[in-house]
């Protein structure tokens, strides 16, 4: 046998064994995730909303599970939603899998909803939140989990 032939087949095999370790990691974090469906959960969250009611800060603890054994991290995903429309842009919060770890994001106010808060109403907003495992960079869209709503209610 040749010596390219040689180092094609080594390479070959490399990539099939990788290939193999690979599959079987997502299949082990596919069938653990199944058979815990709660595996991403959040704490209840704490409010404090600012002096001039132009924002409201939001803190809450983000717990995710280990899924098999190449270490990954998840994009948690959070929407603020204002009745049927998003409210500002959503954001993305990545953390690792495996960890508990705090999440802070702040909602800004316009004009209208400030003086809307400043004149005694209440306002309602829900914090839609997700999360999709990430691996080797590829987001493992089949995984993701909807975590639930965060109700704002303020004040």
């Amino acid at each position: 046998m040749r010596t390219g032939t040689k180092v094609f087949l080594v390479i070959f095999l490399l990539i099939l064994a990788g290939g193999v370790v690979i599959g079987v990691d997502v299949y082990l974090s596919w069938k653990t995730f199944n058979d815990n469906p709660g595996a991403f959960s959040y704490s209840t969250p704490v409010f404090a909303l600012a002096p001039d009611n132009s924002s409201v800060d939001v803190t809450t603890t983000i717990t995710t599970p280990t899924l098999g054994y190449i270490p990954k991290s998840a994009r948690i995903d959070i929407i603020i939603m204002n009745g049927t429309e998003v409210f500002g842009d959503p954001l993305q919060v990545t953390v690792k899998l495996g960890t508990s770890q705090v999440i802070n994001f702040t909602v800004i106010f316009e004009m209208d909803i400030i003086v809307y808060i400043t004149d005694g109403n209440s306002i309602a907003l829900i914090a839609e939140i997700s999360a999709t495992p990430i691996y080797i960079g590829i987001p493992l869209n089949f995984l993701m989990q909807e975590l639930g709503d965060i109700p704002i209610n303020l004040p």
